[in-house]
C-alpha cells in the first residue's frame, strides 16, 4: 500500500509571469532606446542579494507596456505586461497575472496547464504590443534580423506560502512538479529527475524545469534576482538558437552558388571569390555576436547564484545550442577552405593559359617578322 503524500501549504501570495521572447536585431543601443521610448524606462538593478558578485555590462532597460484583459480557463485576468530590452537585440516581454490568495497547487496547476491552452490568446497580445515597441526602438535597432526567432517560458514566483512548512522540503513534492510542467495527470515517481531544485535558506526553493520554473522566495531583491538570472539565461539560448539558424540558412542558400568544375573558369573564379567574401562576412558576424552572448553575463564568486544560472543554463540545453553553433561555424569555415582552394586552382589555371597565349602570340608575330624579312 501507498501512503496518500499531504498536499503543499497553499499560496498566500504569488504571480504567475508568461515569457515571450523575441530576437529581433543583432544589437540595440539601450541609451538611444531610452531616449526613443516615450513611456519612463528604466535600468534593471544589478544582482544585490545572497552575497553574489555577478557582473552584467550592459543590464536591460525595463519598460511598462499597456495592460490586457485575459480570459484563461474561466477565469477573466487583468494582465500588466512589460519589457526588457537587451543590447544582445534581444526583447523579452512579460505578462504578469496575479494569484487569489490563499490559492492552492491543484488551482495553480489548473491555470498553469490552462496558459499553456491559450497560447494563441496571449501570443496575440504580445505581438500587438512587440508591435508598438519595436516602431517606438527602431532608432535604437541596429540590423534588423531577417527571420525573428521566438522563446517562450513560465515563471510562478510564490512571495509566500501558507502554514510552517519550510519552502527547501518542497523540493521533492509531486504537485510542485506537476505545476511546473502544467501537467493535471498524477506523476510518475521517476518525473522527479526532470526538474532541478536549489534552496539557500529552508524557506526559500527554485525548482527548475525546461519549459518553466517554480520560485519561492519572501526576499523581494532575491527574487527579482532569481527572475532576472532565468531571464537571462533564456535570453541566451534564444540568441545561440538564432545564430545556428543563421548560419545554417546562410549554408543553404550559399550551396547552389558554389561553382562547379563543368563550369566556365571564368564563372568559377568569380563566383568563388563571391561566396568567399559571403561566408567570410558571415563568419566574422556569428563570432562577433556570440562573444557578446558568452561575455554578457559573468559570475565572478562560486556563490548561489552561480549554481542557479549553471543549473538554468543546463536545465535549458545552452551548451547543446553553443555546440550546434561552433560545429556550423566549423562546417563554414571548411567550405570557405575549400573555395580559397578553388578559387587559387582556377587562378592558377588562368594564369597558365595567359601564359601559353602571350607564348603563341609572341611566336606568331615572330613568324609574322621570318616572313617580312624573306621579301
Amino acid at each position: 500500500m501507498t501512503s496518500e503524500i499531504s498536499p503543499p501549504p497553499d499560496i498566500e501570495r504569488g504571480v504567475v509571469h508568461l515569457y515571450q521572447l523575441y530576437d529581433v536585431s543583432y544589437s540595440i543601443d539601450l541609451d538611444r532606446a531610452r531616449e526613443s521610448l516615450a513611456t519612463p524606462s528604466v535600468r534593471v538593478r544589478p544582482v544585490v542579494s545572497r552575497g553574489g558578485n555577478i557582473e552584467i555590462p550592459q543590464l536591460p532597460v525595463e519598460v511598462r507596456l499597456e495592460d490586457a484583459e485575459l480570459t484563461i480557463g474561466a477565469a477573466r485576468y487583468s494582465a500588466r505586461i512589460y519589457a526588457r530590452i537587451y543590447d544582445l537585440g534581444i526583447l523579452a516581454l512579460r505578462l504578469t497575472l496575479p494569484l487569489p490568495g490563499h490559492c492552492s497547487w491543484e488551482n495553480v496547476t489548473a491555470l498553469l496547464s490552462d496558459a499553456q491552452g491559450a497560447q494563441e490568446q496571449t501570443l496575440a497580445v504580445f505581438e500587438e504590443r512587440l508591435s508598438g515597441l519595436r516602431v517606438a526602438l527602431e532608432p535604437a535597432i541596429v540590423r534588423r534580423t531577417r527571420h525573428v526567432l521566438t522563446e517562450d517560458y513560465l515563471l510562478l514566483v510564490v512571495e509566500r506560502l501558507t502554514g510552517e512548512t519550510p519552502a527547501a522540503r518542497l523540493a521533492e513534492h509531486p504537485a510542485l512538479l506537476q505545476a511546473a510542467l502544467g501537467e493535471r495527470k498524477r506523476l510518475s515517481a521517476s518525473a522527479r529527475s526532470l526538474a532541478t531544485p536549489l534552496s539557500y535558506y529552508e524557506d526559500d526553493l527554485i525548482l527548475l524545469t525546461w519549459s518553466a520554473a517554480i520560485v519561492i522566495e519572501p526576499d523581494s531583491d532575491a527574487r527579482e534576482d532569481a527572475a532576472l538570472l532565468l531571464e537571462f539565461a533564456n535570453t541566451q539560448l534564444l540568441a545561440f538558437r538564432s545564430y545556428d539558424e543563421e548560419v545554417e540558412r546562410e549554408l543553404a542558400r550559399l550551396t547552389p552558388y558554389i561553382p562547379r568544375r563543368r563550369s566556365l573558369l571564368w564563372t568559377r573564379l568569380t563566383a568563388s571569390s563571391n561566396v568567399q567574401r559571403e561566408v567570410a562576412t558571415l563568419i566574422t558576424d556569428i563570432n562577433e555576436t556570440s562573444a557578446r552572448v558568452e561575455n554578457a553575463l559573468k559570475v565572478t564568486e562560486d556563490v548561489y547564484w552561480n549554481r542557479v544560472y549553471v543549473a538554468a543554463v543546463r536545465t535549458l540545453r545552452i551548451e547543446a545550442w553553443r555546440s550546434s553553433l561552433a560545429e556550423s561555424l566549423r562546417i563554414l569555415q571548411q567550405r570557405a577552405s575549400l573555395l580559397r582552394d578553388e578559387a587559387q586552382e582556377s587562378l592558377g589555371i588562368l594564369l597558365e593559359a595567359l601564359v601559353i597565349i602571350l607564348i603563341a602570340v609572341e611566336l606568331i608575330v615572330a613568324l609574322i617578322g621570318l616572313r617580312g624579312g624573306t621579301h
